[in-house]
Protein backbone atom coordinates (compact mmCIF):
# COMPACT_ATOMS: atom_id res chain seq x y z
CA UNK A 1 0.00 0.00 0.00
CA UNK A 2 0.68 3.17 -0.30
CA UNK A 3 1.96 5.87 2.80
CA UNK A 4 -1.31 7.97 1.73
CA UNK A 5 -2.86 9.30 4.93
CA UNK A 6 -6.70 10.10 4.93
CA UNK A 7 -7.97 13.45 5.22
CA UNK A 8 -9.61 13.22 9.10
CA UNK A 9 -12.63 14.60 8.07
CA UNK A 10 -12.91 12.03 4.77
CA UNK A 11 -12.56 9.37 7.45
CA UNK A 12 -15.58 11.17 9.89
CA UNK A 13 -18.02 11.31 6.63
CA UNK A 14 -17.29 8.11 5.57
CA UNK A 15 -18.89 6.58 9.26
CA UNK A 16 -22.05 7.62 8.43
CA UNK A 17 -25.21 5.15 7.98
CA UNK A 18 -27.94 5.84 5.79
CA UNK A 19 -29.86 7.17 8.67
CA UNK A 20 -27.18 9.83 8.89
CA UNK A 21 -25.89 8.46 12.64
CA UNK A 22 -22.38 7.33 13.13
CA UNK A 23 -20.47 5.18 16.24
CA UNK A 24 -17.93 7.21 17.19
CA UNK A 25 -16.18 3.70 18.20
CA UNK A 26 -16.65 2.96 14.15
CA UNK A 27 -15.10 6.30 13.85
CA UNK A 28 -12.11 5.69 15.56
CA UNK A 29 -11.74 2.21 14.43
CA UNK A 30 -12.02 3.49 10.91
CA UNK A 31 -9.11 6.34 11.46
CA UNK A 32 -6.81 3.61 13.06
CA UNK A 33 -7.02 1.30 10.24
CA UNK A 34 -6.39 4.26 7.99
CA UNK A 35 -3.27 5.39 10.40
CA UNK A 36 -4.60 8.34 11.97
CA UNK A 37 -4.28 9.29 15.75
CA UNK A 38 -7.67 10.11 17.96
CA UNK A 39 -6.55 13.85 17.94
CA UNK A 40 -6.72 15.10 14.16
CA UNK A 41 -10.29 12.84 14.20
CA UNK A 42 -11.22 14.76 17.11
CA UNK A 43 -10.45 18.20 15.64
CA UNK A 44 -12.50 17.38 12.67
CA UNK A 45 -15.40 16.42 14.14
CA UNK A 46 -15.19 19.64 16.39
CA UNK A 47 -14.68 21.58 13.34
CA UNK A 48 -17.74 19.93 11.86
CA UNK A 49 -20.21 20.41 14.47
CA UNK A 50 -18.65 24.56 14.52
CA UNK A 51 -19.80 24.16 10.72
CA UNK A 52 -23.60 22.87 11.94
CA UNK A 53 -22.58 19.51 9.52
CA UNK A 54 -23.07 17.16 12.54
CA UNK A 55 -23.87 17.13 16.36
CA UNK A 56 -22.37 14.44 18.52
CA UNK A 57 -24.58 12.66 21.36
CA UNK A 58 -22.16 11.22 24.25
CA UNK A 59 -18.84 10.94 24.60
CA UNK A 60 -15.99 8.53 23.86
CA UNK A 61 -16.24 5.71 22.39
CA UNK A 62 -19.68 5.29 23.46
CA UNK A 63 -21.18 8.20 21.64
CA UNK A 64 -22.16 8.64 18.07
CA UNK A 65 -22.67 11.78 15.86
CA UNK A 66 -25.89 12.71 14.21
CA UNK A 67 -25.91 14.75 10.76
CA UNK A 68 -28.08 18.09 11.16
CA UNK A 69 -30.38 18.86 8.35
CA UNK A 70 -27.35 21.45 6.80
CA UNK A 71 -25.34 18.06 6.71
CA UNK A 72 -28.03 16.35 5.38
CA UNK A 73 -28.33 19.00 3.10
CA UNK A 74 -24.98 19.37 2.07
CA UNK A 75 -24.73 15.08 1.55
CA UNK A 76 -27.73 15.82 -0.78
CA UNK A 77 -25.83 18.33 -2.84
CA UNK A 78 -22.64 16.19 -3.08
CA UNK A 79 -25.02 13.38 -4.27
CA UNK A 80 -27.07 15.52 -6.94
CA UNK A 81 -23.20 16.72 -8.00
CA UNK A 82 -21.96 13.41 -8.70
CA UNK A 83 -25.12 12.71 -10.48
CA UNK A 84 -24.47 15.59 -12.69
CA UNK A 85 -21.59 14.58 -13.51
CA UNK A 86 -22.21 10.76 -14.33
CA UNK A 87 -25.35 11.97 -16.35
CA UNK A 88 -23.22 14.52 -18.45
CA UNK A 89 -20.44 11.60 -19.19
CA UNK A 90 -23.01 9.35 -20.25
CA UNK A 91 -24.79 12.03 -23.04
CA UNK A 92 -28.06 11.96 -20.87
CA UNK A 93 -27.67 16.19 -19.89
CA UNK A 94 -27.03 17.51 -23.14
CA UNK A 95 -26.29 21.88 -22.92
CA UNK A 96 -29.13 24.05 -23.99
CA UNK A 97 -26.48 26.01 -25.47
CA UNK A 98 -27.60 28.87 -22.96
CA UNK A 99 -25.24 30.78 -20.61
CA UNK A 100 -26.53 31.73 -17.07
CA UNK A 101 -25.54 35.26 -15.65
CA UNK A 102 -25.88 35.30 -12.24
CA UNK A 103 -25.66 39.29 -11.23
CA UNK A 104 -25.64 40.66 -7.54
CA UNK A 105 -25.12 44.04 -5.68
CA UNK A 106 -25.31 43.89 -1.65
CA UNK A 107 -25.17 46.48 0.42
CA UNK A 108 -22.11 46.76 3.13
CA UNK A 109 -24.53 46.18 5.86
CA UNK A 110 -25.65 42.53 4.61
CA UNK A 111 -22.04 41.40 3.94
CA UNK A 112 -22.52 38.19 5.10
CA UNK A 113 -25.27 37.46 2.26
CA UNK A 114 -22.72 39.01 0.04
CA UNK A 115 -19.61 36.56 1.03
CA UNK A 116 -22.78 33.31 1.12
CA UNK A 117 -23.66 34.38 -2.16
CA UNK A 118 -20.04 33.94 -3.62
CA UNK A 119 -19.00 31.27 -1.98
CA UNK A 120 -22.22 29.50 -3.04
CA UNK A 121 -21.43 30.41 -6.70
CA UNK A 122 -17.78 29.30 -6.26
CA UNK A 123 -18.41 26.04 -4.94
CA UNK A 124 -21.24 25.37 -7.67
CA UNK A 125 -18.81 26.05 -10.81
CA UNK A 126 -19.72 29.26 -11.91
CA UNK A 127 -16.87 31.42 -13.02
CA UNK A 128 -16.12 35.23 -11.96
CA UNK A 129 -16.33 37.76 -15.09
CA UNK A 130 -16.55 41.30 -13.03
CA UNK A 131 -17.60 41.45 -9.19
CA UNK A 132 -20.41 40.92 -8.48
CA UNK A 133 -21.13 38.92 -11.74
CA UNK A 134 -20.44 34.95 -12.32
CA UNK A 135 -21.14 33.10 -15.48
CA UNK A 136 -22.30 29.58 -15.46
CA UNK A 137 -23.44 26.77 -18.39
CA UNK A 138 -26.06 25.67 -15.35
CA UNK A 139 -28.90 27.36 -14.06
CA UNK A 140 -27.95 27.57 -10.53
CA UNK A 141 -30.46 29.20 -8.77
CA UNK A 142 -32.62 26.49 -7.10
CA UNK A 143 -29.21 25.70 -5.33
CA UNK A 144 -28.47 29.00 -4.69
CA UNK A 145 -31.67 29.41 -2.69
CA UNK A 146 -30.26 25.83 -0.94
CA UNK A 147 -26.86 26.84 -0.17
CA UNK A 148 -27.87 30.59 1.07
CA UNK A 149 -31.81 31.43 1.70
CA UNK A 150 -34.71 32.04 -0.09
CA UNK A 151 -34.59 35.73 1.13
CA UNK A 152 -30.95 36.49 0.02
CA UNK A 153 -31.52 35.03 -3.60
CA UNK A 154 -34.82 36.81 -3.90
CA UNK A 155 -33.64 39.94 -2.31
CA UNK A 156 -30.30 40.38 -4.72
CA UNK A 157 -29.78 37.67 -7.18
CA UNK A 158 -30.38 38.84 -10.86
CA UNK A 159 -30.37 36.00 -13.18
CA UNK A 160 -30.31 36.08 -17.10
CA UNK A 161 -29.61 33.74 -20.08
CA UNK A 162 -27.99 33.99 -23.34
CA UNK A 163 -26.78 32.22 -26.58
CA UNK A 164 -24.32 34.62 -27.46
CA UNK A 165 -21.71 36.08 -25.28
CA UNK A 166 -18.80 38.34 -26.54
CA UNK A 167 -16.13 39.83 -24.56
CA UNK A 168 -12.09 39.49 -24.81
CA UNK A 169 -11.04 36.24 -25.86
CA UNK A 170 -14.90 35.43 -26.14
CA UNK A 171 -15.37 34.06 -29.86
CA UNK A 172 -16.97 30.78 -29.55
CA UNK A 173 -18.60 28.66 -26.79
CA UNK A 174 -15.41 26.82 -26.51
CA UNK A 175 -12.84 29.33 -26.14
CA UNK A 176 -15.37 30.57 -23.62
CA UNK A 177 -14.61 27.74 -21.91
CA UNK A 178 -11.20 27.78 -21.98
CA UNK A 179 -10.90 31.27 -20.53
CA UNK A 180 -12.73 31.09 -17.93
CA UNK A 181 -12.22 27.44 -16.80
CA UNK A 182 -9.12 25.90 -17.99
CA UNK A 183 -9.16 22.58 -18.84
CA UNK A 184 -5.47 22.05 -18.03
CA UNK A 185 -6.32 23.08 -14.38
CA UNK A 186 -9.28 20.76 -14.17
CA UNK A 187 -7.40 17.76 -15.22
CA UNK A 188 -4.48 18.47 -12.78
CA UNK A 189 -6.82 18.75 -9.51
CA UNK A 190 -7.82 14.88 -11.00
CA UNK A 191 -3.98 14.09 -10.85
CA UNK A 192 -4.39 12.56 -7.35
CA UNK A 193 -7.38 10.18 -8.57
CA UNK A 194 -5.15 9.05 -11.64
CA UNK A 195 -2.24 8.32 -9.12
CA UNK A 196 -4.47 6.44 -6.57
CA UNK A 197 -6.19 4.51 -9.22
CA UNK A 198 -2.37 3.40 -10.94
CA UNK A 199 -1.15 2.10 -7.56
CA UNK A 200 -4.21 0.80 -6.03
CA UNK A 201 -3.86 -2.85 -6.26
CA UNK A 202 -7.13 -5.26 -5.33
CA UNK A 203 -6.34 -7.17 -2.34
CA UNK A 204 -8.15 -9.31 0.25
CA UNK A 205 -7.09 -8.08 3.18
CA UNK A 206 -10.23 -6.07 5.06
CA UNK A 207 -8.26 -3.16 6.53
CA UNK A 208 -6.11 -2.63 2.77
CA UNK A 209 -9.90 -2.64 1.59
CA UNK A 210 -10.54 0.42 4.01
CA UNK A 211 -7.31 2.31 3.30
CA UNK A 212 -8.02 1.66 -0.86
CA UNK A 213 -11.60 2.87 -0.84
CA UNK A 214 -10.78 5.84 1.69
CA UNK A 215 -8.17 7.24 -0.51
CA UNK A 216 -10.07 6.44 -3.63
CA UNK A 217 -13.16 8.55 -2.00
CA UNK A 218 -10.85 10.90 -0.78
CA UNK A 219 -8.90 11.78 -4.17
CA UNK A 220 -12.82 11.69 -5.72
CA UNK A 221 -14.54 14.06 -3.80
CA UNK A 222 -11.12 16.40 -3.92
CA UNK A 223 -11.08 16.38 -7.42
CA UNK A 224 -14.77 17.13 -7.71
CA UNK A 225 -14.62 20.01 -5.43
CA UNK A 226 -12.47 21.72 -8.11
CA UNK A 227 -14.41 20.77 -10.99
CA UNK A 228 -16.84 22.95 -12.12
CA UNK A 229 -18.43 20.18 -14.80
CA UNK A 230 -18.83 22.04 -17.94
CA UNK A 231 -21.09 20.10 -20.60
CA UNK A 232 -19.20 17.79 -22.41
CA UNK A 233 -19.78 20.26 -25.64
CA UNK A 234 -17.64 22.63 -24.04
CA UNK A 235 -14.58 20.44 -23.05
CA UNK A 236 -12.02 18.08 -25.44
CA UNK A 237 -12.81 14.89 -26.37
CA UNK A 238 -11.43 13.14 -25.15
CA UNK A 239 -12.21 14.19 -21.88
CA UNK A 240 -9.78 12.90 -18.68
CA UNK A 241 -11.45 13.73 -16.07
CA UNK A 242 -14.85 11.60 -17.83
CA UNK A 243 -12.07 8.50 -18.00
CA UNK A 244 -11.13 8.62 -14.65
CA UNK A 245 -14.34 8.47 -13.12
CA UNK A 246 -15.58 6.05 -14.97
CA UNK A 247 -12.22 4.17 -13.66
CA UNK A 248 -13.27 5.23 -10.13
CA UNK A 249 -16.83 3.49 -10.50
CA UNK A 250 -15.54 0.39 -11.69
CA UNK A 251 -12.49 0.04 -9.40
CA UNK A 252 -15.23 0.87 -6.45
CA UNK A 253 -17.50 -1.75 -7.57
CA UNK A 254 -14.46 -3.92 -7.28
CA UNK A 255 -13.63 -3.49 -4.00
CA UNK A 256 -17.02 -3.30 -2.75
CA UNK A 257 -17.83 -6.46 -3.48
CA UNK A 258 -15.21 -7.52 -1.19
CA UNK A 259 -17.15 -5.93 1.81
CA UNK A 260 -20.59 -5.45 1.10
CA UNK A 261 -21.62 -4.44 4.12
CA UNK A 262 -19.21 -2.06 5.52
CA UNK A 263 -20.98 0.86 5.61
CA UNK A 264 -17.93 3.14 4.88
CA UNK A 265 -18.97 1.75 1.10
CA UNK A 266 -22.43 2.68 1.21
CA UNK A 267 -21.76 6.25 2.44
CA UNK A 268 -19.12 6.71 -0.85
CA UNK A 269 -21.81 5.13 -3.20
CA UNK A 270 -21.77 7.31 -6.81
CA UNK A 271 -25.29 7.90 -7.42
CA UNK A 272 -25.64 8.02 -11.28
CA UNK A 273 -22.69 6.53 -11.91
CA UNK A 274 -22.85 3.28 -14.21
CA UNK A 275 -22.87 -0.01 -12.98
CA UNK A 276 -19.61 -1.85 -13.70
Amino acid sequence: MSDYRAAPRTVVEACFDPQGTASLAYVYDLAAAAGLADQPVRLAIRRLEAAGVLRQEGRGRKGRLLLTDTGRLRTDQDAQLIALAYAQDAGRAPWDGRWRLHTFSVPEQHRPERDALRAALTRLGAAPLTPGAYLSPHDLRAELVTETSESTVGDYLITAEATRLTGPGFTDPTSIAERLWPAADTVQAYRPLADALARQPLTPDPDELVVAALELADAFSRALEQDPLLPPELRPTPWPPAQLRRAFQDRWTAIRLRAPDLSLFRAFDTPGAPSA
